[in-house]
C-alpha cells in the first residue's frame, strides 16, 4: 500500500529577486612597451527581473484556500491559509528592502466583522490605477514607490483601506512573517515527489466565533523598517486609514459545526446506496427501479407520446444478457416489457448519442469513414487481431487513425456524455449525497456502436461491421457520484477504492492496493464523478497531507482555553504537555502571538534552529479518514 506524506521546506527563493539590475564589465590590457592604452574597455547593461507585485492573483495562481470561500463550518480553531502554485512567489520581494532577510513580502490578514462598528465600515476592495496609487488618490496612507520596467501608470491594482488600530492588532510582526510562509511538497511511500511544490502562507489569527471573517492576502513590500522591526505607519493615527495592496481575498463564516469536513462526509445521504430511486408501493415498479431505471416521457416516431423506462450507464448492477451488435438503427435496441407495458429506451438512446457525438467531431468522423472505406475489402479476409482501439477482430494492416482511437478511449470513460444521460432524474442524486454504481458495459457498447455506425449505409457495410465488433479498452468499471459542498470546499479531497470489503476499523491490510482511478472529474461546482478500474467495494475519503489546514487544539479544561500539544520531530507523534496558546493583545481578538508561540515550541523541543518548516509541522492539523463499505 502506498503512503502519502508531506515535506515542509522553509522557503524557496527565486534565483534572482525582482527588480532592476546593472551589470558592468571591464577589461584592462597592459603592455610592457606601453603601446596599449591603459584605459580599460568597459560595457554596462541594464535589465529587469519582473515578478508579481501589484496584479491580483488569478484562479490559476491559487491551488487552494482554507477555510473554503463561502463556507460556514466549524473553523473555530483554524489558522486560515492560502496555497500558491508558484513556490517562489512569497519570496520574490522583501518586506523591508533587505534581500538577505529571507522574509516573505506577503501576509494573510484576517479581519472579523466585529472589528468594525458597522458593515459600511468594513474594508472594501477598490480598483485603482498605479498612477492614482502613487498619487495617494482618495484613501489611506501608502509609501512612495517607483514603477519597474513593464509596469505602467494605467495598470490596475486592488487595494483595501484599514484603520491603523485594527490593522496594528491583526497584522503579523516583522519577525513573525518568517514563520508564516513555507513550501510544501507531497511525497509517496518511496519519498518520490507527488505533484508540484506549493508555497503556503498562514494567517496569525483565528476566525471570528459565530460570525463572519474575511481573509486578505496583502503585500507588505517595503512596509517595515529596513533596520528595525516596526511597521512604517507614515504618521497615521489609530483612526486613520492605512492602504494595502490586496492580491486575493475571500469570505467565510464560523457558525455551523455540521459543515466541517468530517461531519459533511458523515452526513452524506447514503440511502439508497446506489444510483436508483427509492422503492414504491408497487412491486412491479420496484423491479425496474432496482435496476436504475426511471420513467421518462417518450416521443414516438409516429408523433404519439408515451412513457418509457430509461437508465444511464451508471447502474446498481451489470446486466447478464448480451446485445446483438452491431445494429442498423437505434430502434433495433428498443425493448418491450410486457409486465409493465412500457418500452426500455436505454440502449437505443446510448446508440443514438454515440452517433451524435461522433458526428459532432467532424474530423474524427471523416477519419473514421475514410479508414473504413480504405479497409473495406481487407476486412473480409484478414483474421488477425488488431492491437489498437477501437476495434478487435479482423482488420487490415491500415493503422487506425489516432483521433479515432482517442475518441473511443474517451467515450469508454463517458467523456462528453451529457449529465442528463448519466443522471436522468434529479432524485437519483439529491443534494449532499453519495451514490455508488457499476458501469453498464452494454450501455457503453451501444454508444460505441452508434459512434462506429458512421458510414454504415448498405447491407454490405453492416456485414463488414459485424466482422469487427467494437472493443472497449477497459474491463469492469465502477465508481461513485458525489453531490456536496465538499466538491468545491475541499478540492484536495483524496479517494482510495479497494476491491475487497473492509471493516470500519483498523488500517488497510498489507498488500491491499487501491484500485486505479481512470477518471476523477468535477462535473459542476458541487458534483464529482469518480471511475475505478475494477469493482469498488470499499471507499476511503480523506484529505491529502499537503492540503490539510493549520490550527490549535480546541478549548478544554477549566477554564476552557485554546492549547497546543507538540509533535515529535522524528515520528510525528504527540509529546510533551499541552500549553496554553499565547495571544497578542486581548484573547477575544483571537490574534495568536506567533513570536511567543515559537519561543515556547523551541524551548519544549530543545530545537536550536526553528524554521517555518518546523513551525508548519507543529501547526498542521490532522483530518479523519472516513471509510464507506458497499453492502452486497
Amino acid at each position: 500500500m502506498s503512503t502519502s506524506k508531506v515535506q515542509f521546506i522553509q522557503y524557496h527563493r527565486p534565483a534572482m529577486e525582482s527588480g532592476l539590475y546593472h551589470v558592468r564589465v571591464e577589461q584592462t590590457i597592459s603592455s610592457s612597451d606601453g603601446e596599449v592604452p591603459a584605459t580599460p574597455y568597459s560595457r554596462e547593461i541594464q535589465f529587469a527581473v519582473t515578478g508579481a507585485r501589484f496584479a491580483a492573483l488569478t484562479p490559476a495562481d491559487v491551488d487552494s484556500v482554507f477555510p473554503p470561500p463561502g463556507s460556514s463550518g466549524d473553523h473555530d480553531n483554524v489558522l486560515p491559509h492560502i496555497s500558491l502554485v508558484s513556490s517562489t512567489l512569497p519570496w520574490e520581494r522583501t518586506p523591508d528592502g533587505n534581500v538577505d532577510s529571507k522574509l516573505p513580502w506577503l501576509a494573510l490578514l484576517i479581519l472579523h466583522d466585529s472589528d468594525f462598528s458597522s458593515p459600511a465600515a468594513r474594508p472594501r476592495l477598490q480598483t485603482l490605477s498605479l498612477g492614482k496609487l502613487q498619487q495617494g488618490h482618495g484613501g489611506g496612507t501608502f509609501p512612495p514607490f517607483e514603477l519597474e520596467p513593464g509596469q505602467h501608470a494605467e495598470d490596475l491594482v486592488q487595494v483595501i483601506d484599514v484603520e491603523r488600530g485594527v490593522l496594528q492588532q491583526a497584522l503579523p510582526d516583522k519577525p513573525e512573517l518568517g514563520y508564516l510562509a513555507h513550501v510544501r511538497q507531497g511525497k509517496d511511500g518511496t519519498d518520490k515527489a507527488t505533484g508540484p511544490e506549493l508555497a503556503t502562507v498562514i494567517a496569525n489569527r483565528l476566525p471570528q466565533q459565530n460570525g463572519f471573517s474575511t481573509a486578505y492576502l496583502v503585500s507588505v513590500e517595503n512596509r517595515f523598517e529596513p533596520h528595525g522591526n516596526g511597521f512604517q505607519w507614515l504618521g497615521a493615527g489609530d483612526s486613520d486609514l492605512v492602504r494595502l495592496v490586496c492580491l486575493e481575498s475571500w469570505r467565510f463564516a464560523c457558525v455551523d459545526p455540521s459543515q466541517s469536513f468530517t461531519n459533511l462526509i458523515l452526513d452524506l445521504k447514503r440511502s439508497p446506496g446506489t444510483l436508483r430511486l427509492a422503492d414504491t408501493s408497487s412491486h412491479a415498479a420496484n423491479t425496474h427501479l432496482g435496476k436504475g431505471r426511471v420513467p421518462l416521457p417518450h416521443h414516438l416516431r409516429d408523433g404519439d407520446h408515451t412513457v418509457s423506462w430509461y437508465h444511464g450507464p451508471l447502474v446498481p448492477g451489470r446486466p447478464a444478457v448480451p446485445l446483438n451488435l452491431p445494429v442498423r438503427a437505434s430502434d433495433e435496441l428498443l425493448s418491450y416489457d410486457p409486465s409493465s407495458g412500457l418500452f426500455d429506451t436505454s440502449y437505443a438512446a446510448a446508440w443514438q448519442l454515440g452517433r451524435l457525438l461522433m458526428l459532432h467531431s467532424k474530423k474524427t468522423a471523416v477519419d473514421l469513414y475514410q479508414w473504413k472505406r480504405a479497409t473495406a475489402q481487407a476486412l473480409k479476409h484478414d483474421e488477425h487481431e488488431v492491437e489498437h482501439l477501437p476495434l478487435e477482430g479482423s482488420l487490415s494492416n491500415t493503422e487506425v487513425p489516432a483521433g479515432v482511437v482517442e475518441f473511443f478511449r474517451q467515450a469508454s470513460l463517458l467523456k462528453d456524455v451529457p449529465f442528463d444521460y448519466l443522471v436522468p432524474d434529479e432524485r437519483l442524486l439529491p443534494v449532499e449525497s453519495i451514490r455508488f454504481f457499476q458501469v453498464d458495459p452494454l450501455w457503453i457498447e451501444s454508444m460505441l456502436d452508434g459512434a462506429f455506425s458512421i458510414g454504415r449505409v448498405t447491407t454490405s457495410d453492416h456485414s463488414q461491421d459485424v466482422s469487427h465488433p467494437i472493443a472497449t479498452p477497459y474491463g469492469n468499471l465502477s465508481g461513485f457520484l458525489l453531490r456536496s459542498t465538499l466538491v468545491s470546499g475541499w478540492p484536495g479531497s483524496h479517494f482510495d477504492g479497494y476491491a475487497t470489503r473492509l471493516n470500519n476499523e483498523g488500517l488497510v491490510p498489507a498488500g491491499e492496493s487501491p484500485l486505479e482511478i481512470l477518471r476523477l472529474e468535477k462535473l459542476s461546482s458541487n458534483v464529482l464523478l469518480c471511475l475505478f478500474e475494477g469493482d469498488v467495494q470499499t471507499l476511503e475519503f480523506y484529505l491529502k497531507p499537503e492540503t490539510m489546514h493549520f490550527g490549535v487544539d480546541a478549548p478544554t479544561g477549566d477554564p476552557a482555553t485554546f492549547h497546543k500539544t507538540l509533535r515529535n520531530i522524528e515520528t510525528g507523534s504527540d509529546e510533551g504537555q499541552p500549553f496554553v496558546v499565547p495571544w497578542k493583545g486581548a484573547e477575544h481578538d483571537r490574534v495568536v502571538s506567533i513570536d511567543s508561540l515559537v519561543t515556547t515550541m523551541r524551548s519544549q523541543l530543545s530545537a536550536p534552529s526553528f524554521t517555518s518548516a518546523l513551525f508548519a509541522l507543529q501547526m498542521i492539523s490532522g483530518a479523519q479518514k472516513v471509510r464507506f463499505t458497499i453492502s452486497g
